[in-house]
């Protein structure tokens, strides 16, 4: 497997990312991978994200994770650590995931520009799960998507009532980033086809199941992606 850093623009500004695949794979399927939010260990290095693009690119597919504005070595506007803490609380205690979906935008035009169009997928976990379904209703070029540890008791889904891709959602049963009655309530606004995975004892962070949580989304994207 190849890794490479590379860096692309959103909105003026450079951020970085990882490009990881096989080194004989010819015109591989391609995965956005979108990390969490910031202040709750959402960089590109977060060990759900970071297994998801080691799993899925050993098994053929393209896989890019980023870090957004101002995390990591990704660029920001802001002048300095405190500055950029305070923007990430704002957009944490408001809800706003503009900013981030522009990111995520950007991301994967360049993976598109760089792997091609013909098979895109997209995955998110925890925040990166709502910016994954937001863009993934946006752009017409995604096929499918998967969800990991979707906030639904924090955010509105009904825009997924006429979003007739295919999705998967993986939640843990003691997960605060939504409770099983929150996830349960939350999918009726989802239109088929979907799955819903619950993980037995398990939490929101999946220490030492990051392999199993890769390998379910891998099944996933690889029964869509037909040519």
């Amino acid at each position: 497997m190849i890794e490479e850093h590379v860096n692309f623009n959103s909105d003026g500004m450079k951020l970085e990312g990882v490009l990881s695949y096989d080194e004989n794979a010819v015109n591989p399927p391609s995965i956005l991978l979108c990390p969490p939010h910031p202040h709750l260990g959402g960089d590109m290095e977060n060990n759900v994200i970071t297994a998801l693009g080691n799993v899925l690119a050993e098994k053929g597919f393209a896989t890019l994770r980023f870090n957004y504005r101002g995390v990591g070595g990704s660029e920001s506007r802001l002048d300095n650590i405190a500055e950029v803490y305070k923007y990430w609380e704002e957009i944490l205690n408001n809800d706003d995931c503009s900013d981030a979906i522009v990111d995520a935008s950007s991301a994967i035009g360049f993976l598109a520009s760089t792997v091609g169009t013909n098979r895109l997928f997209i995955t998110g976990y925890s925040f990166g799960a709502i910016v994954a379904m937001m863009l993934s209703v946006d752009n017409a070029n995604i096929r499918a998507f998967a969800s990991i540890s979707t906030p639904f008791g924090r955010f509105d889904t009904s825009f997924l009532t006429d979003c007739k891709k295919p999705k998967l959602f993986i939640c843990a049963d003691n997960d605060f980033a939504a409770s099983i009655e929150e996830v349960e309530k939350g999918m009726l606004n989802v239109s088929e086809p979907k799955i819903l995975d619950v993980i037995e004892s398990c939490d929101h962070f999946y220490i030492d199941i990051e392999l199993d949580i890769a390998n379910k989304v891998y099944e996933f994207f690889d029964s869509n992606n037909t040519k």
